[in-house]
């Protein structure tokens, strides 16, 4: 298997630079100079520098992270907002597994995350806020788990990068980075090359094996992931379009806010972006349906689960995910999940998810637009 060389990092390189360089345009057009401005202009490939050079220490300092295997990995994935972060957070909550601090994705790097730890540390341990509350519908802290498509986002590589970083503010719906296994050879390939070798660095850094990974869009690199991953499997979370759609949106409309205040975005351009995420959504489950269409979806490998089982029977639902997976638990963790699977009875949400209207969509159409799911899943309409 290809390990990310120096020729490879260089050209996946130049991917990130182009996103930092096009993050930056339409930062600057759209807030001229402004508090924004400078930290996409400035800070961003301030940032970009400090990775590449620590990346490249990693192999002088830390070279014995290159001889690690990465083996069986296991992808929760699923349209975001469907139930993948609840299990992903259940499970990796007695530190059983690999997994990503929130702070780890943002520096990958074994060098530079020895140097900032104690920086980090400090800042977590003085600032008694999170970054999110549960009451956003994602609660986010530093030290939180969080999803491994943070690592590609940070590369410029994925969908993500279009709803909620300053390429959101621009026309263009870059769906070249939506339909990732449609990229071109080289930058598919590199990009999942470089979660690999993020994850070997993660195994050499908590010093264990098994890599249980959250990857909302892994479905959209599931042929290229699984070239390079020939042993992964996918546990695809699947949840009715009536309340994915409008927690989805109503999750942008939240970080939309955080990160450049909406009072700050026209109407016209948030609309824009909501109806963005909208057609990434139709287009996300057809991608999908088409991947079954074809048979590329094999039993061994992928497994689907109900949000709605998560929430009615936890303990059948994990037993049905260890039994695929082959993951072995301890025992603490199997009380913590038994007594989660309890509370999911009388479980109510703290946040509140916005009316379709608010953002221009309406019951009817969701019917319509997402009739393909609620005919293969037999979700209600």
């Amino acid at each position: 298997m290809m390990n990310l060389n120096r020729e490879c990092f260089q050209k996946l390189l130049r991917q990130e630079i182009k996103m930092v360089w096009e993050n930056g345009v339409c930062c600057w057009k759209m807030f001229g100079l402004s508090n924004h401005t400078p930290g996409t202009l400035i800070r961003r490939p301030a940032f970009l520098l400090f990775s590449y050079i620590s990346f490249l220490l990693d192999n002088v300092f830390y070279s014995r992270f290159k001889e690690i295997n990465v083996e069986n990995p296991i992808f929760i994935t699923g349209h975001p907002r469907s139930g993948t972060t609840f299990l992903h957070r259940l499970l990796s909550q007695t530190q059983e597994f690999v997994c990503f601090e929130f702070w780890h994705t943002l520096v990958p790097s074994l060098v530079a995350r020895n140097f900032l730890s104690p920086i980090i540390r400090l800042i977590e341990k003085k600032r008694k806020d999170p970054l999110l509350i549960e009451k956003t519908g994602h609660y986010i802290s530093l030290s939180s788990i969080e999803e491994e498509e943070l690592l590609l986002a940070r590369c410029g590589n994925s969908p993500m990068v279009s709803l909620f970083s300053g390429l959101a503010l621009g026309d263009d719906d870059y769906w070249d980075l939506f339909y990732f296994d449609e990229q071109h050879d080289d930058l598919k390939y590199e990009t999942v090359h470089y979660l690999e070798s993020c994850l070997k660095r993660q195994i050499f850094y908590l010093g264990r094996e098994q890599i249980l990974g959250k990857m909302p869009y892994a479905m959209l690199r599931y042929k290229t992931l699984l070239e390079v991953f020939p042993d992964a499997k996918f546990i695809y979370m699947i949840r009715s379009p009536h309340e994915v759609v409008p927690s989805y949106l109503s999750l942008i409309r939240v970080l939309l806010d955080n990160i450049w205040g909406l009072k700050n975005i026209p109407s016209s351009r948030a609309d824009a972006i909501y109806n963005r995420a909208y057609e990434q959504s139709i287009r996300y489950y057809r991608w999908v349906e088409t991947l079954e269409n074809k048979g590329l979806l094999k039993p061994n490998q992928f497994m689907t689960i109900s949000y709605s089982l998560l929430k009615t029977d936890l303990t059948k639902a994990l037993t049905d995910i260890l039994a695929f997976t082959g993951l072995n638990i301890s025992d603490h963790l199997r009380n913590i999940i038994q007594q989660q699977a309890e509370k999911q009875k009388t479980y109510r949400r703290e946040h509140q998810n916005m009316p379709l209207e608010d953002f221009g969509f309406s019951k009817d159409r969701i019917n319509r637009d997402f009739s393909f799911v609620f005919d293969r899943y037999g979700f209600d309409k």
